[in-house]
């Protein structure tokens, strides 16, 4: 049986930082190496049957071109997902992932760029069941029962507690230093499930339970990510911030598409 997916797509530089070093994949969307965000939602329906996917990707390196990193990784992804049958969903994630790495590690080689990296968090689905990868601190939550839950696994350290904690793994390490290991794990889906992909400028401004609070009280996926954003533009806004947010649907509903951002600007 297939399931409809619903989705939403939401990224926005923030009230503090000049640059976006966001990006994005959604349905064969991403954006451009220099951007501003997205000046309005990408919202739609597709299929599970079609095996969508959904990342979000987050650069580093400050004015070391972290929003290249980002491209590359939204880029990489895009092309190994056009290029690729998927039909062992767990193997194109890993072998993905390595190849965004590589990709990343060639441009600063090339550049001369002595630190540059993304995280990454994608989520793929097929008939029956969801997979989700991550590598970095961007997040992948299910929403399942009136209950959040992250599903992804940060990658970073621990010990450090007076500070935001520096990242243990990222995309753009090379491989003659540190082998990556992203989180990849499987896991069902049921009518009703909603999945949060985001990068931290979300999870950073606003905790969980505000996050859940809005998911259950809004009544499509595209005015709970427009509450999610505003949310965390009203707390600071202190770093970019993007959302992709998914309901899984027995039944197509139907679909009404509001696509003004121009409150959040």
């Amino acid at each position: 049986m297939s399931y409809y997916i619903e989705y939403t797509a939401l990224c926005h530089k923030g009230m503090i930082r000049s640059k976006n070093q966001d990006n994005l994949w959604c349905m064969g969307t991403f954006l451009e190496s220099e951007n501003d965000g997205l000046s309005e939602a990408i919202s739609g329906i597709t299929e599970s049957r079609y095996s969508p996917a959904f990342a979000v990707f987050d650069g580093m390196g400050g004015e070391q071109q972290g929003e290249v990193a980002a491209y590359i990784a939204a880029n990489g992804f895009d092309a190994a997902y056009q290029g690729s049958s998927k039909k062992d969903t767990k193997k194109f994630l890993l072998d993905t992932c390595a190849g965004m790495n590589r990709a990343i590690c060639e441009y600063a080689k090339e550049h001369y760029i002595r630190s540059i990296g993304s995280t990454a968090a994608i989520l793929m689905f097929d008939k029956k069941d969801i997979y989700f990868c991550n590598i970095g601190d961007s997040r992948i939550y299910q929403f399942s029962g009136k209950k959040l839950t992250q599903i992804s696994h940060d990658h970073s350290d621990s010990i450090v507690t007076d500070r935001k904690p520096p990242l243990t793994q990222s995309l753009g390490i090379p491989e003659s230093e540190f082998v990556i290991a992203p989180y990849v794990a499987r896991g069902l889906y049921e009518d009703g499930d909603q999945y949060l992909i985001c990068s931290d400028g979300l999870t950073d401004m606003i905790p969980e339970e505000t996050i859940s609070e809005v998911i259950s009280g809004s009544v499509t996926v595209l005015r709970s990510a427009e509450v999610l954003l505003q949310r965390a533009l009203e707390s600071g806004g202190n770093d970019n911030i993007t959302i992709v947010l998914c309901t899984v649907r027995k039944q197509r509903r139907r679909f009404s598409i509001s696509q003004s951002m121009q409150n959040m600007r």
